[in-house]
């Protein structure tokens, strides 16, 4: 397995000058990273990166990469109002609900794409290291982003047998067992198996109007298994089966107010249910506080599958040729997503498929001198279609005036989308000097994109239905026709009541030119330009016209970075630092359009002009033997230059010198490790870690209904182990001052919903090596 091994990622402890370790002076840990698609140290790549190995994700409690904000400034989470995760990098995000969204922020593991944000909501597994790449990316990657690329690199099978296994047990009855089992299955082949498995019997979530009642049960699994054959000293290949299962209670929003919809009556008309629900305080700083029906049944149903095949073949001892083919779909398949009252206000369940299929080739050279060069190419088709069903019995709307029946129960939202995507790439490392490098790259990109959707009345909606009022706004525009439940209400201009179709052919170039310069090997100092792109896109909105599933178009993020990254004291501190600048046209928003019967409804748009600015620092320093400390901030400062639309509640508004919703200004994490010998047997260590996040906004006017308050998390850990490896103990606590946590603040229908974090939880973990 020699050149196999020979290229695969690994950390290693630098030893100063050959001295015994026991003698030498603390340094950091190298760690290798693949970000530019070959191995190198993470300090000689000119990309800010923060990179994490893998043992720490069980000791930070990053259950998956919904938690990255706890060790990478600059990083935030947020979840629609459908239960989609939004990713943010240095602002730049896309909030849009639709489960096939191209997002902002890409998600990859072992270079495979998962091109949508839904499937990276499983657990992690077996993971070596992640890598998060900040500003755009394209060039050496898959899919086309503005913000940047996570790329989780899992563990691959060893040529010996070993096998471990890690437990937490933790408040609210949470089991979350990982094992794990790698060696030789014949001379040439190697395998590794890996398995997780939570489960919460005690839901975190106490319900407002029935206290004894709650929600948040856990469970989830997370498969994978990894063959590695090298079937001659040129070829080797892996194959990669992987997917998770989620069937745990979905999170429900805090009710905090209740804005009716209805244009015509506004609050006079509404469900009793609805005046008499219990809200939550908006001043709260009860994270488990909530309310929910008890109407449904509150389940996820969400499952996700990988397979991969990845082709090496050494050509020569410079020459590399590589093909990586992936499939992967992802399902929700009625899963119950709760909008936050002991009542039905658009509480949604949902029914999704993703598909997507991708190819990728491209051959390297690459001798560390003179010029080395790659170039390859990627082709990719994706489909995906979602159908939400909204339970809308008691929203205002639905309420006639003088009657306590509503006028419709059900309403439906369904699309259906294609899309295929070509590109070619190359890259170009052109050794200079022995202290200059430059680095050129391109890619070229072609998609189509194809759509279609509408709205209409489920057919097992009561009540007279929204089909007779949409077959009189169609009959004011020219169409006389009965629509019947069950059939799209969904109007164009003629009063058509065809169901939306639509097409969308982009094309884009996208880059980087970056020179570095080394003047030692402990110093690289950079600067870089950038174009990024995000294809555009359409939306699974509830639409009564058809205009608001008219596509945004790409957006284009030109990036100008300067950093540095040094090390220093002969190999116990390494600081990092980078400053940005972004020119942002056409940035894709999720905002409002005025309608006539139903109020504020969402529709995507374009800003034309928008900028990010910003910097960011990091310090990891191991001062005294055993002991580690760190420390990553980020500012980021944005801006709208010019967009005129509707605010969140149908009032229009020039966006101008408003900042970007859901980016804080300031964001820092804090770290602190210390181990150190118990015995000749035994190691004792204690650790703490706090994360900082400034106050947001999820409106673009910063309406204060929709304020996420600034907050700090404190996570420590007691832990004891053998020197030797083999087993090691944790007791630990997390968000141990219980501190407040708005994940995101969003309307839909009549209410005002805000998701929270976690409450302070506790408990102890245990591995066992073989």
């Amino acid at each position: 397995m020699g050149k196999w091994n020979k290229m695969r990622p690994c950390a290693m402890l630098l030893l100063a000058g050959g001295a015994p370790a026991l003698s030498a002076a603390p340094v950091l840990e190298e760690v290798l990273v693949t970000a530019q698609k070959r191995s190198e140290s993470v300090n000689d790549v000119p990309i800010t990166i923060t990179a994490l190995a893998g043992e720490k994700f069980a000791e930070l409690g990053l259950t998956d990469t919904r938690d990255l904000g706890k060790v990478t400034p600059g990083f935030t989470f947020s979840k629609s109002g459908v239960g989609t995760p939004v990713y943010t990098l240095r602002g730049v995000g896309f909030n849009d609900q639709s489960f096939f969204a191209s997002p902002t922020v890409s998600v990859y593991v072992d270079e495979a794409p998962l091109p949508f944000s839904f499937m990276s909501k499983g657990p992690n597994l077996d993971v070596e290291r992640v890598e998060v790449l900040k500003g755009p990316q394209g060039t050496l990657f898959g899919r086309n982003t503005t913000g940047g690329a996570i790329n989780y690199i899992s563990n691959k099978p060893g040529d010996e047998f070993s096998a471990r296994l890690h437990a937490d047990y933790s408040r609210y009855q949470r089991v979350d067992v990982e094992g794990m089992v790698t060696g030789p299955i014949t001379a040439e082949l190697n395998g590794r198996l890996a398995v997780r498995a939570i489960h919460a019997a005690e839901g975190w979530q106490q319900s407002v109007s029935r206290p004894r009642d709650r929600l948040g049960q856990v469970n989830k699994l997370a498969l994978r298994g990894i063959a590695d054959w090298q079937a001659s000293e040129q070829w080797q290949f892996r194959v990669t089966a992987s997917g998770w299962i989620d069937k745990s209670d979905p999170q429900s929003p805090q009710a905090i107010a209740i804005i009716p919809q209805n244009p015509f009556t506004g609050g006079a008309v509404m469900s009793p249910r609805v005046e008499n629900a219990q809200l939550i305080d908006q001043d709260t700083d009860d994270n488990s506080e909530a309310d929910w029906t008890t109407e449904l049944d509150l389940k996820l149903n969400d499952s996700f599958f990988n397979l991969v095949l990845h082709a090496n073949w050494y050509v020569s001892e410079d020459a590399e040729l590589v093909a990586i083919t992936s499939l992967a779909q992802a399902e929700s398949d009625q899963s119950v997503i709760p909008a936050g009252l002991d009542a039905l206000v658009s509480d949604y369940e949902i029914d999704a498929n993703l598909r997507t299929v991708s190819q990728e080739l491209r051959f390297a050279v690459a001798d560390g001198q003179g010029v080395d060069w790659m170039v390859g190419g990627n082709i990719s088709f994706d489909e995906g279609d979602q159908h939400n069903h909204a339970y809308d019995r008691d929203v205002s709307s639905a309420f006639p005036v003088g009657g306590q029946v509503a006028a419709f129960t059900d309403v439906g939202v369904a699309g259906e989308s294609e899309a295929r995507q070509m590109s070619l790439f190359s890259n170009i490392d052109w050794f200079i000097s022995q202290s200059f490098k430059l680095t050129v790259g391109a890619r070229y990109n072609d998609e189509v994109t194809e759509f279609q959707g509408c709205s209409f009345d489920e057919p097992e909606s009561e009540g007279s239905g929204l089909g007779p009022l949409f077959s009189v706004v169609a009959l004011s525009r020219g169409n006389v026709v009965a629509i019947e439940k069950g059939e799209c209400f969904t109007l164009d201009e003629s009063g058509s009541t065809d169901i939306y179709q639509g097409k969308l052919e982009e094309s884009n170039l996208s880059g980087r030119v970056t020179l570095n310069w080394t003047p030692t090997d402990d110093l690289l100092a950079y600067v870089s330009f950038a174009r990024g792109t995000k294809s555009g896109g359409f939306p699974v909105l509830p639409a009564s016209d058809q205009s608001q599933y008219e596509p945004v178009t790409q957006e284009i993020l030109v990036a100008w970075e300067l950093g540095i990254k040094a090390t220093l004291f002969g190999g116990s501190t390494q600081l990092n630092g980078a400053a940005f600048d972004y020119d942002y046209k056409d940035k894709q928003l999720l905002t409002r359009v005025d309608d006539p019967f139903f109020g504020p409804l969402p529709i995507l748009r374009n800003a034309p002009a928008s900028y990010v600015r910003g910097a960011e620092l990091s310090l990891n320093t191991t001062p005294l033997e055993g002991l580690l400390f760190s420390l990553a901030a980020s500012w980021i400062e944005t801006e709208i230059e010019e967009f005129e639309s509707l605010d969140i509640n149908g009032e229009p508004r020039d966006f101008a010198g408003r900042p970007f919703n859901y980016s804080p200004k300031l964001q820092y994490n804090l770290g602190v490790d210390y181990e150190t010998p118990l015995n000749d047997s035994l190691y004792i260590g204690a650790a703490a870690n706090y994360s900082y996040r400034d106050d947001s906004n999820a409106t673009l006017e910063g309406n204060p209904l929709y304020a996420m308050d600034a907050y700090g998390l404190l996570d420590m850990r007691l832990k004891l182990g053998s020197n030797d490896g083999v087993w090691k103990a944790a007791l630990w606590g997390r968000n141990i001052t219980n501190e407040f946590q708005a994940i995101n603040v969003y309307q839909i229908a009549d209410i005002v919903g805000r998701y929270t974090g976690m409450p302070v939880t506790y408990g102890l973990s245990a591995t066992y090596q073989w």
